[in-house]
């Protein structure tokens, strides 16, 4: 009892004079200085993960960082001397400085009125009964936390909890493909005609919506079997327990403030949900309109057929782009600074990849809309030979003879000479040519009558306009012939000059002359002259 009285009175003069308290306080600290964000900022005192207080202001020139370091030595010693005893409190005298809070009738720290958050409608009473409260279950801890027999029952209580969490986990594994047969055999019909009476909807994208609702289902069942283990866990070891009472608080904070979040957040959403669908309507009737077009069940003598796929590609890329633009402002977080700078890099990388893709785009409409090139023609750009497959806004994909598709970049393209061997064709044929070299010694009507004779037996050379021979050149040994003949196909051009030529040969060699080109080191013997008589050789004919 003496011990006790003798202990108040020390109390009381202790609280006589702030700076009786204030030097005590001094003696704890380890650094003096202070900065002025730290006189501005509200720290915790957190021992053992369990918050006693809120220090939002400094006393005298001492932080708030100081307050709560000098509470924890000071806490330190008076359990290191005192041990385990009674929290209480006291006001600090003189009236309207703050409250004491005292373990075994020591003080371990004050709390001043500046530490009141009273915009958050705490009052000093609530806070000093909350600070009591919190240091009273921290010693109740250490208390427990020397106890041996209590931490066994607590790793007891551990185990047998994380046997029931895995046993759930395994249950809903083994779970969810009958749930899933479940949900498809209630819901097979539903399914259909939904699928049925929704443009753009199929059985199968339903069927996938299902098992993503059973999946995030299965998912919430696993966080919520993980929630209560932990919170179960936590609560049972001392260090511990702190997280396990302020795990209900945050969660449930957190969904709360993420609840209001979405409130706030459905009018935009709403809004963004009707720009989406008004656009996605828009998107398929314009598809409908050009897909008529294209296919040849519309035509307009301003519109050209061949332009409809890239026209609705390009409309229908403006038409989203517009929507985005609408739907920017209604988006949840479009005004944060941090919306506002993930859309500058967005900006500023397209700004700097993008000239080559600019580049490509209007090199394919420029092809496009002066139509260099159609889809199916059969051409000829630098090297590459073949018939157009695709003619896209940044490449142009071509099929070669040899089963090759060659992509082609559009700005490549735009600076080739193209040949186009179809565009004429239907109108009198693809006009292509071989070339001989005859000696001087052959008869030139002859040499033409037998090429004439030759691509008049090759399939796939037309009729008309008939082939024509023309003597391109007389050179020092030989006569250059080409004949011209025109195609049918196109596509088939390597394949009927093959022929042609083959034909060429068979008829040569069957009238007795050799596809030679003469090369002469001296004069002959005899000079290589066509006698007249010898003018209309078959299978010449006389005018």
């Amino acid at each position: 009892m003496m011990r006790k009285i003798v202990g108040l009175i020390c109390i009381l003069l202790l609280a006589w004079t702030s700076l009786a308290y204030a030097a005590e306080e001094n003696s704890f600290l380890a650094n003096t200085e202070a900065s002025q964000n730290e006189d501005n900022e509200a720290l915790p005192l957190t021992v053992d993960n369990r918050t006693l207080a809120v220090f939002r202001v400094g006393i005298s020139s001492y932080t708030q960082r100081d307050r709560v370091e000098a509470a924890k030595l000071r806490l330190a010693r008076i359990i290191k001397t005192k041990g385990l005893g009674k929290v209480s409190s006291m006001p600090v005298i003189p009236p309207g400085v703050g409250v004491a809070i005292l373990l075994d009738g020591q003080m371990v720290f004050t709390i001043q009125p500046g530490d009141v958050n009273e915009l958050a409608g705490e009052t000093m009473v609530s806070v000093v009964e909350k600070a009591t409260e919190q240091l009273s279950m921290l010693i109740n801890d250490r208390r427990e936390l020397n106890n041996p027999k209590q931490l066994l029952f607590a790793g007891l209580h551990t185990l047998v909890a994380s046997v029931v969490l895995f046993l759930g986990l395994w249950i809903l594994s083994r779970a969810r493909p009958r749930m899933l047969k479940l949900g498809h055999s209630y819901l097979a019909q539903p399914i259909a005609r939904v699928a049925k009476n929704t443009v753009g909807v199929t059985i199968a994208s339903l069927n996938q919506s299902l098992q993503w609702v059973v999946r995030i289902f299965l998912g919430l069942l696993i966080l919520s079997l993980l929630y209560s283990w932990a919170s179960y866990v936590f609560l049972q070891f001392p260090l511990t327990r702190a997280w396990s009472e302020n795990l209900n608080v945050t969660i449930f904070g957190f969904l709360g403030k993420a609840g209001l979040a979405v409130l706030d957040a459905v009018p935009g959403l709403l809004v963004v949900a009707f720009i989406v669908v008004c656009t996605r309507y828009l998107s398929m009737l314009m598809a409908f309109f050009f897909n008529r077009i294209e296919r040849g069940e519309l035509s307009f003598a301003w519109f050209d057929r061949d332009t409809a796929g890239t026209t609705r590609r390009i409309l229908s890329v403006l038409i989203w782009l517009l929507a985005l633009a609408m739907i920017y402002p209604y988006l949840p977080g479009a005004n944060t600074e941090a919306f506002k700078g993930l859309s500058v890099i967005l900006g500023l990388m397209v700004s700097l990849g993008a000239s080559s893709v600019v580049g490509q785009f209007a090199s394919g409409f420029i092809l496009v809309y002066s139509k260099s090139l159609k889809q199916g023609e059969f051409v000829q750009i630098g090297n590459t030979e073949g018939t157009v497959a695709h003619i896209g806004l940044f490449a142009t994909k071509i099929h070669t003879n040899l089963r090759e598709e060659i992509s082609i970049p559009n700005s490549v393209l735009f600076g080739q000479n193209v040949v186009n061997y179809s565009r004429l064709a239907t109108n009198g044929g693809v006009i292509s040519q071989i070339v001989v070299t005859i000696g001087y010694d052959v008869a030139w009507r002859q040499v033409e009558a037998m090429l004439l004779m030759a691509a008049q037996q090759t399939a796939g050379v037309r009729a008309d306009p008939p082939p024509r021979v023309f003597q391109t050149g007389l050179l020092d040994f030989y006569v250059e012939y080409h004949l011209r003949v025109a195609l049918d196909e196109p596509q088939r051009r390597m394949e009927i000059l093959h022929d042609l030529n083959g034909k060429v040969q068979d008829v040569f060699n069957t009238y007795g002359i050799q596809i030679m080109s003469p090369n002469y080191r001296a004069d002959p013997e005899q000079e290589k002259l066509v006698p007249v008589e010898q003018w209309y050789r078959a299978p010449a004919k006389k005018e």
